[in-house]
């Protein structure tokens, strides 16, 4: 990949960072790093197309971490293009994604963003500023542009452009940044609004009074209205086939799709299940920002009923597995557990190693999680972790281990669960490594089962019927001919409750 690519990737990380995870500061610093690392490869150009982002000529794919955003700052700065210097420092670096990462001005023409640029004096980085013309509401807009170079000295003057045809920064879902309006009238009345225009300029107008009309709900600790207002513009953005309109609804999901308006879509869910759809739409639209809500409120909830819906609203959703990979970490066994839980159900390999790693966890409950869901993920190195965990010191996780592994028949399986069987003293887990040779039933599997079923013991100890009934009914479950005959010699055994399981069992095979 050319190094400009990744400089990019790792600079929109940093902004978007800035951005949604102030408080992330090892992530930022170790963003940070890299990037300082690959600016030695050579010189970088940043700018923006149709609100792509281009890096060195080439544009960057959408779906990268902070692509968007770092393209929708810039436009909102009135950024037209960065500049970044081979081995640029550190401190330019930071400065910069920190100036670009605040709230933009409306329609100041990039002043404000040029006076902060100045303040910090890079040296190894430069920005070309676009002046945006004001958009006031009821005012036909002047048209006009002016570029402002990065200079040690004050602001030059603006150069007015003769009048004509907007440019495309002027029209359409430019208007977003322009200057901020109260909405008029609630959220349904601004979706009623949308429904009867078809002008890109007002319609960006009005969304933009939804976006805030949001905000203010969210404020209010009005979730519900939250929720119809994002619902409101993903249903009606998945509808738009005209390029220019879908590209405001496009701005506007952008704006709302922050953690706190997320948030209150989430808190939703176990509160109004008849509408579970719509908040679904709205965090499946949102990505792995939508996730990250769901898996905040699974953490956090109360009961377990709640608990459950957020567990299968992300399941449905198949996303967030970045987000549940780390807290397989955390420091609550209950959110681990639930990580381990929901990454099973996703059977998403990516999870393989971690899960691994899970079953060193303190807590046997996440270790029993990480061992069920390994078993559903049925890879080789997975398999190789539960023959591993057949040697945990918990009962449970041991036989959460012979369980899964026998779903994977074999040689090498059949002789870890023999061995398994021959030191394992807890009844419970010998009766499900017993059930796991019978699943595996290849001959040496089968053989143990018959030497299990047998009235005698070591030394001639007699057998605990439980431990014969458990080795009927595997050798029920392999049918394979000498499973067959040893049952049908077992059929006349002293034991009533041995001889009722063969009859249980050989009925069943009927």
């Amino acid at each position: 990949m050319d190094y400009s690519v990744t400089f990019a990737r790792h600079f929109s990380r940093l902004v978007w960072l800035l951005l949604n995870d102030s408080s992330a500061i090892d992530e930022q610093k170790s963003a940070l790093r890299a990037l300082v690392t690959i600016s030695r490869d050579g010189a970088v150009m940043l700018t923006t197309e149709e609100w792509r982002l281009i890096v060195n000529g080439a544009a960057l794919p959408e779906a990268l971490t902070g692509v968007q955003d770092l393209s929708a700052q810039m436009i909102g700065h009135a950024v037209k293009q960065l500049d970044i210097a081979a081995g640029a420092s550190p401190a330019d670096l930071l400065g910069t994604a920190r100036i670009l990462a605040a709230e933009p001005v409306p329609g100041d023409g990039g002043v404000v963003f040029q006076q902060k640029m100045q303040a910090l004096g890079a040296k190894t980085v430069t920005a070309t500023v676009k002046e945006l013309v004001p958009v006031v509401r009821g005012v036909t807009p002047l048209t006009g542009t002016a570029t402002i170079a990065s200079t040690a000295g004050g602001v030059p003057p603006v150069t007015a452009r003769p009048s004509g045809s907007l440019a495309p920064e002027e029209g359409g879902a430019f208007l977003m940044f322009a200057a901020k309006t109260d909405p008029k009238g609630s959220a349904a009345d601004i979706l009623q609004q949308l429904d009867a225009t078809t002008s890109v300029n007002l319609s960006t107008r009005l969304l933009d009074e939804l976006v805030t009309a949001a905000e203010n709900a969210n404020r209010e600790a009005r979730a519900d209205d939250v929720a119809s207002a994002f619902y409101g513009v993903v249903k009606r953005e998945a509808g738009l086939v005209d390029a220019d309109m879908k590209r405001a609804y496009v701005m506007a999901l952008r704006r709302m799709c922050k953690p706190t308006l997320l948030r209150a879509v989430a808190t939703m869910l176990p509160r109004k299940r008849d509408k579970a759809d719509e908040y679904l739409a709205v965090l499946g639209r949102a990505g792995e920002d939508g996730a990250d809500a769901l898996i905040e409120q699974l953490s956090t909830a109360q009961n377990s009923s709640d608990r459950r819906v957020y567990f299968d609203s992300l399941i449905s959703l198949n996303s967030g597995v970045t987000a549940l990979i780390h807290m397989l970490g955390d420091a609550r066994w209950y959110v681990a557990r639930n990580a381990a839980d929901l990454l099973g159900e996703m059977n998403t390999t990516e999870a393989e190693a971690p899960l691994a790693e899970a079953l060193k966890h303190d807590d046997d409950r996440v270790r029993r999680a990480a061992a069920n869901s390994l078993a559903k993920l049925g890879t080789p190195n997975a398999m190789r972790s539960l023959h591993d965990a057949l040697h945990d010191t918990s009962a449970q996780v041991r036989l959460q281990a012979a369980a899964g592994l026998a779903s994977r028949k074999g040689l090498k399986t059949s002789a870890t669960l023999i061995k398994a069987l021959d030191d394992e003293q807890d009844a419970e887990v010998q009766f499900a490594l017993l059930g796991a040779l019978g699943k595996v039933a290849t001959p040496d599997a089968v053989q143990k089962l018959i030497k299990a079923a047998e009235p005698e013991g070591r030394l001639f100890k007699k057998k605990a019927s439980a431990f014969r009934v458990a080795a009927v009914q595997a050798l029920g479950e392999a049918r394979t001919p000498a499973a067959v005959i040893a049952l049908q010699a077992l059929a006349s055994d002293k034991d009533k409750e041995v001889k009722d399981a063969v009859f249980r069992v050989m009925l069943k095979a009927q």
